[in-house]
């Protein structure tokens, strides 16, 4: 039996949680001997690791371990859980993180600062039709708080400040006749903000999938789909590389996106898979995972999507200028 490592990325730290498996990155199993071989010490394997946040993508990307599809294509993957891309910048900067998975205005504001980096890949589209399969600002039992203008005065937790939790929940204020200047945004992960929510250090919250499902078996609710309000959703997530591996290893790009895109589109077509995940990689309740609606995974990348957060970034302050985006996105 192969042991699957799973780093955990703290505030100057990493913690290790080992995650047993029956195969090579696998924590049930599912990919084929001769993947399980490989992992056993080909050299042809080469380590690539991935940044990734506490959400349902920690999933996904695992059960494309599990089948062997970055094997497939000499790639031994190994994922890096932080608490949000905007954390996790200067590793992908430094060249400690090969990929990361970000909403895009991550690698935008990096590159109209200056930093060298590259959207090689979507990920992830809002499906129009659900409210919670993404991310949407949560409240407690009773809260007073009914729509998005009521955040107004209040405090509001994002996964990264200057994200596309900033950007949508201002702009879905104010699409709803509200101040969003007057709303006071604090970083925290989705997976603390049902007990930051209980406790009452926030008054609302930025959530998405498995978690977003705990808190409304726990009574609260969505009070604002911002992703959709503020028009986000074509590109909600995607994947970025620095600039330098860009040029460097083509080659390597080109592998890991072939592999992510059988990855996504098995995960798309077998969501029971994914949620039998979620207990074991982010510790969800086998109840609140059973629930769990999904992003519509798919690797291709909307660029015209991509326009619209640049858009909002400089609207909402968060960039002086608008983000050129044709030069952050890799083309082969």
């Amino acid at each position: 039996m192969k042991t699957k490592t799973m780093r955990l990325l703290g505030a100057g730290a990493l913690l290790t949680m080992a995650l047993s498996g029956c195969a090579s990155g696998s924590i049930s199993g599912g990919a084929d001997d001769t993947a399980a071989a490989a992992s056993s010490g080909n050299s042809e394997l080469r380590d690539v690791t991935i940044g990734l946040f506490p959400s349902s993508a920690v999933g996904a990307m695992q059960l494309g371990i599990n089948k062997g599809y970055f094997e497939a294509e000499g790639i031994n993957l190994e994922l890096l859980l932080g608490q949000g891309s905007a954390a996790q910048l200067p590793s992908l900067s430094s060249g400690s993180l090969d990929f990361m998975l970000a909403s895009p205005t991550t690698p935008l504001i990096a590159t109209a600062q200056g930093l060298d980096l590259k959207i090689v890949s979507g990920y992830a589209h809002n499906r129009t039709e659900m409210v919670e399969d993404s991310v949407a600002v949560m409240v407690g039992p009773d809260s007073g708080i009914k729509s998005a203008r009521d955040l107004e005065g209040k405090t509001v937790s994002i996964n990264a400040l200057g994200s596309i939790g900033e950007i949508g929940i201002k702009e879905a204020v104010e699409l709803d006749g509200g101040d969003s200047s007057a709303v006071t945004f604090v970083q925290l992960g989705f997976n603390e903000v049902g007990a930051q929510l209980e406790s009452g250090q926030i008054d609302a919250g930025m959530a998405g999938p498995p978690f977003l499902q705990q808190i409304v078996a726990d009574g609260g609710s969505v009070i604002s789909d911002f992703i959709q309000e503020a028009e986000l959703g074509g590109a909600e997530l995607v994947i970025a590389s620095s600039g330098a591996l860009t040029r460097d290893d083509p080659e390597l790009i080109a592998s890991f996106v072939a592999a992510l895109e059988q990855t996504l589109t098995y995960a798309e077509e077998h969501q029971d898979e994914v949620r039998a995940l979620l207990p074991e990689v982010l510790g969800t309740s086998p109840e609140a995972a059973e629930k769990t609606d999904f992003i519509a995974w798919d690797a291709e990348l909307d660029v015209d999507a991509l326009e619209q957060f640049a858009i909002l970034m400089e609207k909402h302050g968060v960039v002086e200028n608008l983000p050129d985006v044709e030069s952050t996105v890799w083309s082969k």
